[in-house]
């Protein structure tokens, strides 16, 4: 938005974007598919309240969310939409090209723990299991009623978040000081295994093979790990003990390993860390 000198609704169809400057990202940003999606509301549900939790579920696709059926943290259900018409021609690929269904319901069970989870899919309870660990890989490999694939291989980018408006990170002496004890491997191998070609590292803000990857700056990322160094250059940077609270997503298991690894490594720099553990919708 910082590019945008007005956004104005044409009508109930259309609306009009008048830029600052040109902002060659602008259809992306419209087109993304994952969080934060740009939504594109009822007048009633836009104009409400900010802090106000929207009561009204509503869709325009293939599928027709179940409200009754929904168990918060459980179960979400989706029944095949009847009244939905898919696009004539064309390939579906991502969001693009004809939604057409192919099921009449879909339930998404949530499974917290891992061996739960892998016991539901071996016991064929569920069909699909999005993100199995890595210690569960070879055991569900072994299963021959089970496909283990990699079925998106765009991949995800594991990020430490800082929260540079309160202390000490908002010193960022402080934030650069510990990039030279950050070894992104152990982050990696953590979450998916030791093998690696399942993960990349040597990695900056840009993923590798996209528009705007990058290798300037993450010298700093390569190389072995020096922690007295880290320590020496915290306390010129002006740390002193201040608390830090890392915050653990303990029912999600990628962002836990993660977690469990940064607290590690803040520990080893010298850190005052004060670790909470609690479940994804409270982080």
């Amino acid at each position: 938005m910082a590019a945008t000198e007005e956004l104005v609704a044409d009508d109930d169809r259309n609306f009009t974007f008048r830029l600052k400057r040109p902002f060659a990202l602008l259809f992306d940003a419209l087109a993304k598919p994952s969080t934060p999606v740009p939504f594109m509301m009822p007048e009633r549900i836009a104009s409400q309240d900010a802090n106000t939790p929207i009561r009204e579920n509503i869709g325009s696709g293939p599928f027709r969310f179940v409200a009754n059926e929904r168990v918060p943290g459980s179960r979400l259900v989706y029944e095949r939409f009847a009244q939905y018409v898919p696009r004539e021609g064309g390939t579906a690929a991502w969001t693009s090209g004809p939604k057409r269904a192919f099921f009449d319901r879909v339930e998404w069970q949530g499974v917290p723990a891992a061996s739960p989870a892998a016991a539901a899919l071996g016991n064929n309870e569920v069909d699909w299991w999005e993100q199995p660990t890595a210690d569960l890989l070879p055991l569900l490999r072994r299963n021959r009623n089970l496909v283990v694939e990699n079925y998106d291989p765009t991949g995800l980018l594991g990020l430490m978040r800082f929260n540079a408006l309160h202390p000490p990170f908002n010193n960022p002496a402080i934030r650069r000081a510990l990039l030279g004890a950050v070894e992104q491997s152990d982050y990696m191998s953590a979450v998916i295994g030791t093998d690696p070609s399942n993960w990349r590292d040597g990695v900056g803000f840009f993923p590798p093979g996209t528009p705007m990857a990058t290798a300037t700056g993450t010298e700093v990322l390569k190389g072995p790990r020096d922690y007295d160094k880290v320590k020496r250059d915290l306390a010129a940077a002006g740390y002193k003990g201040e608390k830090v609270v890392l915050i653990a997503a303990s029912d999600f298991p990628s962002l836990n390993a993660l977690a469990q690894v940064g607290r590690d490594m803040l520990v080893k720099a010298g850190m005052n860390v004060d670790y909470v553990s609690t479940d994804w919708g409270s982080v």
